[in-house]
């Protein structure tokens, strides 16, 4: 029998401490775009099915919630990703536009997952696209801006896990028939599958030994002079090359991995792809890459870039300072008939930029276990508002006692 008062599998609740941590992290996200020059853009929770899922690759296709509108009988889906609506509205709205487009957004995805897998349903993102570029300085240009919105974050032990789609998708076109056989074994990095799949494969054998290899080449820099090699794909390795050449001008603080085996998004994104995660926890923070086909498919062609965030597990690898979340000051009036001047003061100081709780209507007992519950805190201290001129700061630190006959007062040798 269900609980009705629990919440579905994979959705939840958030408290007014996690609901600041996560507000924070997403202003903080937004601050590092705009300074970069990205503008946001804000669309809507969902739309038509069809129209979202032109732009969406096969696995998030089969992610979709979709429900039928009561009012139109129409099929419509809650957005699994965002950056297919982003580029439905440059094709429809913004193609007029001078290149680069540079755009940011941030709001909640919902997916389906299987009860058994443990995923969240409801994933909080962020994300940048630049639209009009086909170009290493664009790519790099995102990657860097990943790179360094996780350090303002507060990041540390940054890694770049790095790669080219361009490659497998130019030695999968030549393998015919059993493609799809090679991809699947490619996916689970099973190196018999992929044995047996290759050799039954017409390709020629200098495109069966470079899709054989491609599983190994992963590392550091070596891996690029090693896939120079294999001259089939030394195109797509250069691309690579002159990309990472651009990002080290950011002076990015990361170390790089190159991963030329990868193959996740490889039916959606048509050249770099990347992901930035941490050392100090095991699931990427920043996803993204090339995928120049998707605004053709809103009828307008031009090449984009672009990652997402998932901001809760970037929350999860780094906690804020708590005081950052904490209540500045607590106004408690010592009698009812100063009301009015505990809200006055109240407001006085919101407007001053501190977060200030109103206790109002306290009896002697109230108040008294409202000053001892703040000596426990991280605020800076209970006002105690004993006539109309005479303030007392009862510090929350120290649990000393000051006087003041108003507020200006206060605020110069209170704090």
């Amino acid at each position: 029998m269900i609980n009705r008062l629990s919440l579905p599998q994979g959705v939840k609740d958030y408290t007014p401490e996690k609901a600041e941590e996560l507000r924070r992290t997403e202003e903080g996200l937004l601050e590092e775009f705009a300074r970069w020059g990205y503008r946001k853009v804000i669309t809507p929770i969902f739309e038509y099915l069809d129209p979202l899922s032109v732009g969406l690759g096969d696995e998030l296709k089969s992610k979709v919630m979709k429900f039928v509108d009561p009012s139109s009988g129409d099929v419509v889906a809650l957005r699994p990703d965002i950056t297919p609506q982003v580029g439905r509205i440059v094709a429809t709205q913004m193609k007029d536009h001078t290149a680069p487009l540079r755009l940011c957004y941030n709001g909640r995805v919902v997916r389906f997952e299987e009860k058994s897998s443990g995923k969240e349903r409801e994933i909080f993102q962020a994300g940048c696209e630049l639209v009009g570029r086909g170009s290493a300085e664009a790519d790099a240009e995102i990657i860097a801006l990943g790179i360094k919105s996780l350090g303002k974050s507060g990041i540390k032990n940054i890694v770049l896990d790095i790669g080219h789609t361009g490659i497998l998708r130019h030695l999968l076109a030549q393998t015919g028939e059993h493609r799809k056989d090679i991809e699947d074994a490619l996916k689970k990095k099973d190196q018999e599958a992929l044995s047996s799949a290759i050799k039954k494969s017409k390709a020629t054998k200098t495109v069966k030994d470079a899709i054989s290899t491609l599983p190994s080449l992963f590392g550091g820099m070596e891996v690029l002079k090693e896939a120079k090699k294999i001259r089939s794909i030394s195109k797509y390795v250069v691309e690579l090359e002159n990309v990472i050449s651009v990002i080290g001008d950011y002076q990015s603080d990361c170390d790089i991995n190159i991963d030329l085996g990868e193959i996740r998004g490889f039916n959606y994104y048509t050249g770099v792809t990347f992901e930035i995660l941490s050392r100090d926890i095991q699931s990427p923070l920043v996803r993204g890459g090339r995928y120049d086909e998707l605004m053709g498919k809103y009828g307008h062609d031009a090449p984009a870039t672009g990652f997402a965030v998932d901001v809760e597990s970037l929350l999860s690898a780094h906690r804020r300072d708590g005081e950052n979340n904490q209540i500045h000051f607590v106004v408690i009036p010592k009698k009812p008939s100063l009301r009015r001047e505990a809200i006055r003061l109240a407001e006085w100081l919101r407007s001053s930029g501190f977060k200030v709780v109103l206790d109002l209507n306290l009896d002697k007992a109230q108040r008294e276990l409202r000053i001892k519950e703040n000596r426990a805190s991280n605020f800076y201290g209970v006002i105690l508002l004993e006539t109309p001129s005479k303030l007392k700061l009862i510090e929350s630190r120290r649990g000393a006692c000051k006087e003041f006959s108003n507020l200006e007062e206060l605020l110069k040798g209170g704090i």
